[in-house]
């Protein structure tokens, strides 16, 4: 709904920082604080040989074996772990997150993103283990949920071109569409050519595994509950607002129920794109940037949905 939204709810009520920051921000400091963590009790408490301390790693990261030792939590806690060997990995993650995952809460709200983040951390581990149940491998990463984040954004504006900086460098505009495809088929490639071809049982390559399954749930979160829940519509790429039967049955003469916004409204098609308009709007400037007839529309639209 749209007051489950962050820029919907009352500010009066978010008086502490806590509450005031968003969950992207949460998820940020705390997956970073946890790999700073992994890296002290390494130099603090050196494994033998100066190996790297496994104690975070055999009880907090995901393992066909640990999961068989019935250590079911790793399944969710793999995802706030990196791989401590090399910071690019925290580091593409934590940025994707940050790019794709504040305009994601914008239209999720904080709970229902947090839904979606844990839900396709834990599918995506779960499908991980489900073609690496009888080896020795190991996986940690927030990859799984930060791909059906990236999944959610790509189906949500399907055809709005997006630019971005390949190897922070070279500017890359691309359709969410292509992106979203192109990540699906190359994840589904890597699995089978890659990941599952390893020779070593032990193999600490890239989990493609846990990317499809994270991006298959933000995937089936789009279709299935979020384009069900608000005014945006219910297929892929098309939004739209759909009028209960008995709405849509009032006479003229009952004016009382029509919208009053920028532009007249007579139709579906047409308020459609007046919210979809007014919701962009407040992913670019915010919702402090609505003229009055603006909130009044999402008030109606609210009200409508509601009935």
């Amino acid at each position: 709904m749209l007051y489950d939204r962050s820029y919907m709810r009352s500010q009066e009520r978010e008086t502490s920082p806590i509450k005031r920051a968003s969950v992207v921000t949460i998820l940020l400091v705390v997956t970073i604080s946890i790999f700073v963590l992994q890296h002290v009790v390494n130099v603090s408490f050196p494994g033998a040989g100066g190996r790297p301390n496994t104690f975070l790693t055999n009880w907090f990261a995901l393992s066909p074996q640990g999961f068989r030792e019935l250590k079911v939590w790793t399944v969710f806690t793999y995802a706030f772990l990196h791989s401590t060997s090399s910071i690019w990995h925290i580091l593409l993650n934590m940025l994707v997150l940050f790019s794709f995952g504040r305009t994601v809460e914008t239209l999720l709200g904080k709970q229902q993103f947090l839904v979606l983040y844990f839900s396709s951390a834990i599918i995506g581990g779960l499908t991980y283990l489900f073609f690496h149940l009888n080896d020795a491998s190991t996986v940690v990463g927030a990859s799984a949920a930060v791909s059906a984040v990236v999944a959610f954004f790509c189906l949500r504006f399907y055809e709005r071109p997006i630019t971005f900086l390949l190897y922070f460098v070279i500017p890359v505009t691309i359709k969410p569409k292509w992106l979203f495809w192109g990540f699906l088929a190359i994840s589904t490639y890597l699995l089978f050519s890659s990941e599952l071809s390893a020779i070593s049982a032990d193999r600490a390559g890239v989990a493609h595994s846990a990317h499809l399954g994270g991006l298959l749930t933000g995937a089936v979160y789009y279709r299935y509950i979020y384009s069900r829940q608000t005014v945006f519509g219910n297929t892929f790429g098309h939004p739209g607002i759909e009028l209960p039967k008995w709405f849509r049955r009032r006479k003229k003469t009952e004016s009382k129920m029509s919208y009053q916004v920028n532009r007249p409204t007579r139709n579906r098609d047409e308020l459609q794109k007046e919210v979809d308009r007014i919701l962009d709007k407040i992913n670019m400037s915010g919702f402090s940037s609505l003229n009055d007839k603006e909130k009044a529309t999402l008030d109606k639209a609210k009200e409508l949905l509601n009935r």
